[in-house]
């Protein structure tokens, strides 16, 4: 169900658990949806050479690119418009906080925000899937004190994101 079409400017910023800069990078915010299944959901749409800042330093978008952020959801998607880098990447998941929208009327401007929780699962062109970057995942545990709590949402996260994969449920439905 459609709650809101648009394309409106947005800012999307990550971070990480300690507070630490993540990635930002301008997107278009097409719609805020409610599924079924996932709950509320931001559809954004990442545009080819839009410039990308993140812990590494500051590249361009090498595609066009879909973006899902949930509300309720412990991950968020990215679906390029091309298979992308070396191994031929299709479709991206951080696991991560629920992202949230947060709003500034006097400036007419919105952010997506959300915590990156290292754990990402990532689905190349060939249709198989792998879980990348549980040794930093492992390392943050002790390094950033993750309470118990929290890496159990991590972990229902990425078998959430696995499961919906597996099933080619939405939103890795459109993979092709």
């Amino acid at each position: 169900m459609i709650i809101k079409a648009r394309r409106e400017s947005v800012s999307i910023e990550s971070f990480k658990f300690d507070g630490g800069f993540h990635y930002t990078y301008q997107g278009h915010l097409m719609e805020t949806r409610e599924d079924k299944t996932l709950g509320k959901y931001w559809e954004c749409l990442v545009e080819k050479d839009s410039p990308i800042k993140s812990y590494r330093g500051e590249f361009p978008a090498r595609t066009e690119t879909r973006a899902y952020f949930f509300e309720d959801q412990w991950f968020n998607l990215l679906i390029p418009s091309e298979p992308i880098g070396k191994r031929k990447m299709i479709a991206y998941a951080n696991i991560s906080t629920p992202a949230y929208l947060q709003c500034y009327r006097e400036l007419n401007s919105e952010r997506l925000i959300w915590i990156d929780l290292d754990l990402d699962l990532i689905v190349l062109e060939d249709f198989s899937a792998l879980v990348d970057d549980e040794d930093e995942f492992l390392e943050h545990i002790g390094l950033m004190n993750y309470p118990n709590w929290l890496v159990k949402k991590a972990r229902i996260g990425l078998a959430r994101a696995v499961e919906l994969y597996e099933s080619r449920e939405f939103p890795f439905s459109d993979l092709s």
